[in-house]
């Protein structure tokens, strides 16, 4: 057993150092709006095999450190300990694990490298990471380090360094702030603290840990943990420490709804904010992360369809078409991501979900998943053969993925909160072609792409955004604004609702409603507003589908995707206009397509047959 779980094991019996009374604080607002933000990143600092598109990506943690974090965390299966998960997590750097990788044609992962002990304490680790790092580069697989921003396992911390007793946020009650996400009733006590972000002592820490990370040969470094008040400035230092060392060196972290927006700082992105697609019974809506969503849910029948569409345009407006992208679907139908993969089906629809829009999905590989994988059990088995498959149809087809953004005549405003991902979500689902556009960015220019505009969740708003937006009014197009859309400036000061936000203004109009309807009629009423997509599609309601467009290639690109669990014999798509090359790619074998041109050659009409779980419609115009 390792020399880590053994002192786990023995802190059981450690003092506190702390009253056992230490709470979360919370998950402060981390992402304050801001009135400034610095100059755009240089897009040299992404290296050419990063390009959105390009990456098939895993999470790869493991080693002895992951291992006692898991423990002094209450993870299932680590905790009481599972003698197989166990040995699998702590020897999970050893090389034979890279054959894994390149059976599912996986080109990048990050592994542990820093979870909030002592950098004494994590030495040891790190070395072997070293090593495992040096032999994936030699194997053709980039590698990121992950680290912990805010942990401190203050029970090692405090020992080595005792000046660290002064690093951790205090909360309310005059306690350190715990870590929210942990068993501790397992412990009999709090194991993890969260620090002040703001401290010049810790932060000073995290840059001799930066120095490790760049110095390891890795390729870019991923922040967990972000909860607190100081990242906007923090996560300036780190990028700006990063690039003065290694220029084209990943910098990225885990973000939710409340901290999106910082990925402005940063040239990588990732979240775990998914959820694993597709229709799922009315009894899975018993499971929590969901039930709150249950107004939103489309319902098919007995069924209910789950889809990271609003989630995913999010984050193709924020990769501004170079920020290469990874998202885990962290919410799970069933069992945790610590129990059990997603069903083979499952999975191939989440890669395809997020390859529509060019972003990788994060397999989670860890605990009994990662044991079943490398004993070979034929559950695990069978969904990484999977997931090696559309690994190598994206990587075989990748030219459809890079350089390609979505299109939509209709833009949903967002201001730095990013709030309202379940109505986004709700939309995609009935089918409105929608695009995101931050408030921050509303220019003459963007609005111009599009036919109409909505205010859902904005409250914040800057007075030249709202000076576009009524000039977009005037000039012809179509806004609908929620009750307490743009009442509060950028510095959060109150403002009156703009005058233009409802009725009539040279040629266009404004609809304002004071309570956002149902989303049935919300749908309707902004794909009246909107007008269609050049793509009329006929098909079940579990087939949605997402149009890009490559400009350099000029052609442009359809997404079909089956969020049921059968095959769908028949989809029909109408598209505006002839072309001349069309053609479907699929990895799933049986899918083909057959096309008719109309006569006066301004229809041309598509049948998909045998739609799997996902086809692409590849398209081009006449004499391009």
């Amino acid at each position: 057993m390792s020399k880590w779980l053994v002192i786990a094991l023995l802190a059981l019996a450690q003092p506190l150092l702390f009253a056992q009374g230490a709470v979360e604080y919370g998950k402060a607002h981390s992402a304050r709006y801001r009135a400034e933000w610095p100059k755009e990143m240089d897009r040299d600092s992404v290296p050419a095999w990063a390009a959105p598109g390009k990456i098939r990506f895993a999470r790869w943690d493991g080693g002895p450190l992951e291992t006692a974090k898991a423990f002094l965390s209450g993870w299932p299966g680590l905790n009481p300990p599972n003698p197989d998960l166990v040995n699998t997590m702590t020897n999970w750097y050893n090389l034979d694990t890279i054959p894994l990788l390149e059976k599912a044609h996986i080109n990048l992962i990050w592994v542990t490298f820093s979870v909030g002990f002592s950098m004494e304490s994590e030495e040891a680790q790190q070395a072997q990471v070293r090593r495992y790092v040096a032999e994936c580069h030699r194997n053709g697989i980039r590698v990121m380090l992950y680290e912990s921003i805010a942990n401190i396992f203050w029970e090692d911390m405090f020992q080595l360094h005792p000046e660290s007793r002064k690093w951790p946020q205090i909360g309310p009650d005059g306690q350190p702030v715990s870590y929210g996400a942990a068993e501790y009733n397992k412990m009999g006590r709090v194991t993890r603290y969260m620090a002040n972000l703001s401290n010049p002592d810790w932060r000073a820490y995290l840059m001799r840990r930066l120095d490790l990370a760049i110095d390891s040969g890795a390729d870019g470094i991923m922040y967990d943990n972000n909860f607190g008040d100081s990242l906007f400035g923090l996560y300036q230092q780190i990028r700006t420490h990063a690039s003065s060392r290694k220029r084209d060196f990943l910098v990225m972290a885990n973000f939710h709804d409340d901290s999106y927006i910082l990925n402005r700082l940063l040239n990588c992105i990732t979240t775990e904010d998914g959820r694993e697609p597709g229709l799922y019974t009315t009894s899975s809506l018993g499971y929590a992360a969901l039930k709150k969503r249950s107004p939103y849910v489309l319902k098919i029948g007995n069924r209910f369809l789950v889809n990271n569409f609003g989630l995913l345009r999010i984050h193709e407006t924020l990769d501004e078409g170079w920020k290469p992208t990874m998202i885990e679907d962290g919410t799970r139908e069933g069992s945790t991501r610590l129990e059990s993969f997603m069903s083979p089906t499952h999975t191939k629809l989440a890669m395809a979900e997020n390859m529509a829009f060019g972003i990788a999905l994060e397999q989670y590989v860890e605990g009994r998943p990662a044991h079943e994988l490398s004993i070979g059990l034929p559950v695990a088995t069978a969904v990484w053969q999977a997931v090696g498959e559309y690994n190598k149809f994206f990587a075989d087809h990748d030219n459809l993925y890079t350089g390609a953004r979505s299109t939509a005549p209709l833009a949903i405003v967002l201001d730095d909160r990013s709030e309202g991902v379940p109505t986004l979500d709700a939309l995609a689902s009935r089918r409105v072609p929608f695009e995101i556009v931050y408030e921050q960015n509303i220019t003459p220019q963007i609005l111009s792409r599009y036919k109409a505009i909505a205010l859902l969740t904005a409250q914040t708003m800057r007075s030249s955004s709202l000076d576009n937006l009524e000039n977009f009014v005037r000039t012809g197009g179509r806004l609908l604004a929620t009750h307490d859309a743009g009442t509060l400036t950028e510095k959060g000061e109150s403002r009156p609702r703009p005058s233009f936000f409802s009725g009539q203004l040279g040629q266009g109009s404004a609809v304002l409603v004071e309570d956002n309807p149902p989303i049935d009629q919300l749908a309707k009423t902004l794909l009246e507003m909107s007008g269609t997509e050049n793509v009329s599609l006929h098909a079940p309601q579990e087939v949605l589908y997402n149009i890009s467009e490559q400009t350099d290639k000029k052609r442009t690109i359809i997404h079909l995707l089956n969020y049921g669990s059968e095959t769908v014999p028949t989809v029909t798509l109408e598209v505006r206009g002839h072309y001349s090359g069309t053609y479907l790619v699929s990895p799933d074998s049986d899918s083909r397509l057959v096309v008719r041109h109309d006569s006066d050659s301004t229809q041309t009409t598509l049948r998909v047959e045998h739609l799997g779980v996902y086809s692409v419609i590849v398209l081009t115009k006449t004499g391009q």
